[in-house]
């Protein structure tokens, strides 16, 4: 992970590097500009999202991370955020969603 400020006082980027197969979490966490997903946050989700599941669909049944859209967008929910499915074979809306 690297962020804080850049040399010269400016703020600096958030950057989480790839580990592992982490992506959503560390996509996530670069979006948001901090560090507010885990890897056992994540797990979490995929537990509420599938709670009598033995094999978990939403992630890896390695345990290294491989989390579906689905772990993403109930992540940002949970900070009041929201994500919109885009299907590029439809056409744009009309008006901006806010």
């Amino acid at each position: 992970m690297s962020g804080g400020p850049e040399p010269g006082g400016g703020p600096g980027v958030y950057h989480e590097r790839q580990r592992l197969e982490l992506c959503a979490v560390h996509a996530l966490n670069n979006v948001l500009q901090e560090r507010r997903f885990t890897q056992e946050a994540a797990d979490e989700i995929c537990k509420r999202l599938a709670p009598d599941a033995r094999l978990n669909p939403h992630r890896s049944v390695l345990g290294t991370g491989n989390y579906d859209v689905n772990v993403i967008m109930a992540a940002l929910q949970s900070l009041d955020f929201a994500a919109i499915w885009w299907d590029k074979r439809r056409s744009p809306p009309r008006h901006p969603v806010i």
